[in-house]
């Protein structure tokens, strides 16, 4: 074999030598993106406005962030082109966002940023786990939701609602959210245990629909959201039976036109 076959043979494809941008740029969770969509577009339709589309920017642009920084400090001891590549990611989001939210606040009074504020403790929590490494870990996953489900109160005081009608919507989003977390992650586990209870993704979900219940009782939202709960208790029972059938990729594309289905529930039912 002379020289120049064997420079032919031993080069290894581009793809194995570089970096791939994708695995710098965009979270590796696909699930993750359902749960920052689902209060956006609700708050969006619900109360459009400017403000609203600029928090929503910098909350898209922020969440983006998340990945590459969380690469940066679990690197911090080494530098490679991964994160080299990260910092500038991470650079670019972080301006992104800022400008966002600095355009939000000349759009609109500054309330929307009381839902964010007490949002924070739960985001900083997620983050905690994130750079030690635990991100897969239930109470990440829960505290991420609850936080990022604020988008939809920050977004409807935003566009001219009151503070006391987007925190009923923030909490309608944490019971959309909460449940769907434990009966995916029960689902994942049901592959590998066909003996796994389903308690907790019962329990999840009655209290959801109870949560909704009383809200409809009291005129907060419409009956139409308790429908919307029902159906998602259905899913769930149902989707449990047959996850050792579904794929993950199933099952997270499943999520996601349910998560859609709530929401169009939900913000139709103003009309109704």
């Amino acid at each position: 074999m002379t020289a120049q076959q064997h420079l032919l043979v031993s080069k290894e494809p581009p793809a194995r030598i570089g970096v791939r941008l994708k695995t710098i740029a965009l979270p590796a969770e696909h699930g993750a993106w359902g749960f920052l969509l689902e209060p956006i577009a609700l708050g969006l339709l619900l109360a459009p406005s400017v403000a609203g589309f600029y928090v929503a920017l910098s909350a898209v642009a922020f969440f983006l962030m998340r990945h590459p920084l969380t690469l940066i400090v679990l690197n911090r001891k080494r530098s490679s082109p991964r994160t080299v590549l990260a910092r500038r990611f991470a650079t670019l989001y972080l301006a992104i966002g800022t400008a966002a939210f600095v355009a939000a606040l000349t759009f609109t009074q500054h309330q929307f940023i009381l839902p964010l504020l007490i949002a924070t403790p739960f985001a900083l929590v997620q983050v905690v786990h994130d750079w030690t490494g635990r991100r897969r870990v239930l109470l990440s996953e829960l505290t991420g939701a609850i936080a990022i489900s604020s988008l939809a109160a920050a977004i409807a005081i935003s566009g001219g609602w009151s503070a006391k009608a987007s925190f009923v919507l923030w909490t309608v989003m944490i019971a959309r959210a909460v449940p769907a977390i434990l009966y995916v992650r029960a689902c994942l586990r049901r592959r590998r245990t066909v003996a796994l209870s389903a308690v907790s993704v019962t329990v999840a979900h009655s209290l959801a629909i109870v949560a909704a219940a009383v809200l409809a009782g009291v005129n907060a939202i419409s009956p139409w959201v308790v429908l919307a709960f029902g159906l998602l208790a259905m899913r769930a029972m149902i989707g449990f039976i047959k996850a050792q059938t579904l794929t993950a990729k199933q099952l997270g594309l499943s999520e996601v036109a349910f998560g859609a289905m709530t929401v169009i529930i939900i913000a139709s039912s103003r009309y109704f």
